[in-house]
């Protein structure tokens, strides 16, 4: 992968992190660098930041420039994330659809009840406005709110476990009096299937 990239105009970077079999602990390993990039110095250097998911489809630049022109700097957002497009506002929804679709969260479903609960009675609420995926995020590194909200959320997944849409849905919470943390509906994505099968190019917009 890093002799491929040379051949690009992405610039690779190697973060020598141990590895491991353990489904758990491995997945654990990118929750750091993915909710707290102003720790890496190679990052801080820039203002504006895009984490995206293995699993996710190819991004659209287009897509990721324009909203960092209209959120970050015609507005002050600190955080831009997808709102989800199939799991409801309650975070039973995303529960409920992790343990029964993906089996690497299955192995810590207690954890996330245990933490889900402890939200709850701490005073936080069961349903939001509006879900977020996680495996894409869009950050603006200039505002002061930014470092808060990664080391926040990293803290939150210690706890949790590694399912971090359900740490996040709280964390979510913890910043809605700041109003600096969109969920935005358009699909950011090059492609997407069409109902005939076929890949059709998307704006994002």
């Amino acid at each position: 992968m890093m002799q491929y990239l040379k051949e690009t105009e992405w610039i690779a970077v190697y973060d020598d992190k141990p590895t491991t079999d353990d489904m758990i602990q491995s997945n654990m390993v990118g929750k750091h660098i993915k909710t707290m990039p102003h720790e890496y110095a190679v990052l801080r250097e820039y203002a504006y930041l895009c984490y995206l998911d293995s699993k996710v489809e190819k991004v659209n630049e287009q897509f990721v420039e324009s909203h960092i022109s209209k959120y970050f700097i015609d507005q002050n957002y600190a955080l831009l994330l997808r709102e989800h497009v199939f799991i409801g506002p309650c975070v039973w929804d995303e529960y409920v659809e992790s343990i029964l679709h993906h089996p690497r969260y299955r192995m810590q479903s207690q954890r996330y009840l245990d933490y889900i609960r402890g939200q709850l009675i701490s005073g936080l609420s069961q349903t939001t406005e509006k879900h977020a995926q996680c495996g894409f995020l869009i950050r603006n590194m200039l505002h002061p709110k930014t470092n808060e909200i990664g080391s926040t959320w990293y803290r939150h997944i210690q706890e949790c476990g590694i399912q971090d849409q359900i740490s996040f849905f709280f964390v979510k919470q913890l910043f809605a009096d700041d109003g600096c943390i969109l969920a935005f509906p358009e699909y950011p994505y090059i492609y997407r299937c069409a109902a005939d099968g076929n890949q059709k190019l998307e704006t994002g917009k």
